[in-house]
């Protein structure tokens, strides 16, 4: 009987690999760091004032970034009446805390290679980073039936749907090459197209459970319609009869998996920044927009099924289990997946910034920054304000505050120091996790290093300090 249900363990041990060993992403104070190479995966348009500029492989990017909009150690723990030093889940803070979608989303970039040079009027980019995009996410009915069960959905018009739940989570390289051109000297565009090589994928998001009560009997009919997709390392285990036992992660070679290329994508980043005064600049970038077909070891993985349970016979309970059993054998047909190999396409994450700063003096300027994050059928969206300053050459700083995932006091703190040719930056979102992370729903965290060279010398070969070429399509 037990055996049963290891497909679903194996299951989750499959999530928890493909999405918990690595958690990062560029964080939302980031975008108007000065002097930060790392900026321009978040706006393409942006442009270094250094001639080159070499982001060390793992350590130029060292980030860690976890979001969710349902869970804080809070919500989840309290300590017990009866025993102060007993911690109890509270299952009614849970489920009042929880909202009608609900999403955990982490995101990793470690940079292999990250090249920034000028090319005459021409700033261009080069990036080789491994990338892993996981979104987890499941609906408030989901756990109002663990907590309550079905006594709210009572008859043949009133089920219980548990939809958009499940996992969309994928590992994969990305080869990105960019270009950003200042156009008049109001208007810098930029562009990033990404070649995608897939090594890993799990998508389940394409699943429901109906649950239905019947109001004069309660007999419980469940239908499932449930969907997995898995590309990458897996194995299918399989009993006796041929049915599905367990699936299994193959970690015997991790350097083959690691650079495996057989799934090939294509991605576009896209960038602009208007200067609309000497005060006011607008801005503007998505990212990710793309897409990855996964074609190499794949597995479908479907099952549509129902189930009508009439209950049991008080006198069959201790002397016939023949009623008990067939239950079972019932239930058994829960664990039957029909399997095939076909090709699925899926889309990136993207998200779109929209932004301006206002500048009252050249060494500083305040920020506004919209981000939207599109993950599946879930919409995300955070605003930053920051307060921006470089009051000397080889320091920046940035003050930021971001209203996100339901919370409010998220308060952000970002610097980079610039000795010689190294450049040390540190950043973080949420401040406030490392003070109160009892009450963290968000933690964004990044750190690095690049080299730079022939800093602040771009300046003189800017269209913005020509004065022949200000003349010209000045409307801009």
């Amino acid at each position: 009987m037990f055996k049963k249900y290891k497909i679903f363990s194996s299951l989750i041990i499959i999530l928890l690999f493909n999405g918990f060993n690595k958690l990062s992403a560029q964080t939302n104070t980031l975008y108007y760091m000065d002097g930060v190479h790392q900026s321009l995966f978040l706006n393409p348009a942006y442009q270094s004032n250094c001639n080159f500029t070499l982001g060390l492989p793992a350590i130029s990017g060292i980030n860690i970034v976890f979001d969710n909009n349902a869970f804080s150690y809070n919500n989840w723990f309290q300590k017990s009446t009866n025993s102060p030093d007993t911690l109890i889940l509270d299952f009614n803070n849970i489920k009042d805390n929880l909202h009608k979608s609900n999403y955990a989303n982490f995101t990793t970039a470690i940079p292999i290679i990250d090249l920034g040079f000028w090319i005459k009027n021409s700033y261009f980019t080069f990036s080789i980073i491994n990338k892993t995009d996981i979104a987890i996410s499941f609906p408030y009915e989901l756990v109002e039936l663990a907590i309550e069960g079905n006594s709210n959905y009572i008859g043949a018009d009133n089920p219980m749907i548990i939809d958009n739940f499940g996992s969309s989570s994928m590992n994969y390289h990305e080869f990105a090459f960019g270009l950003s051109k200042q156009i008049t000297h109001r208007l810098f565009l930029g562009a990033r197209i990404k070649l995608l090589f897939g090594t890993s994928n799990i998508d389940s998001r394409n699943s429901e459970i109906k649950i239905t009560t019947a109001d004069d009997t309660y007999a419980l009919g469940i239908d499932t319609d449930v969907s997995l997709n898995l590309s990458g390392p897996f194995t299918i285990v399989r009993d006796s009869t041929g049915l599905i036992e367990d699936i299994q992660v193959d970690d015997s070679d991790p350097l083959a998996y690691a650079l495996s290329a057989g799934n090939l994508g294509l991605a576009l980043d896209m960038g602009a920044t208007y200067k609309f005064n000497d005060n006011f600049d607008f801005y503007g970038s998505v990212t990710d927009l793309g897409f990855i077909n996964w074609g190499k070891n794949v597995i479908n993985l479907t099952q549509k099924e129902s189930y009508t349970f009439t209950g049991l016979s008080l006198d069959s309970i201790g002397t016939d289990y023949s009623e008990f059993d067939a239950i079972l054998d019932s239930l058994d047909r829960f664990t039957k997946f029909k399997e095939s190999n076909l090709d699925y396409t899926r889309m990136l994450n993207a998200k779109v910034f929209l932004g301006a700063t206002y500048s009252p003096a050249d060494f500083m300027n305040f920020g506004f920054l919209s981000k939207t994050s599109f993950i599946g059928s879930t919409i995300t969206q955070a605003f930053t304000l920051s307060a921006n300053f470089h009051p000397i050459k080889w320091f920046s700083g940035s003050l930021s505050y971001t209203a996100a995932s339901g919370k409010y006091n998220n308060f952000g703190i970002g610097m980079a120091v610039n000795a010689g040719a190294f450049q040390l930056y540190m950043l973080t979102d949420n401040l406030n996790s490392a003070l109160w992370p009892k009450d963290a729903k968000s933690i964004a965290v990044q750190v690095g290093l690049n080299l730079t060279f022939g800093c602040g010398k771009r300046d003189d070969y800017s269209i913005i300090n020509n004065k022949k070429l200000r003349k010209d399509v000045d409307f801009l």
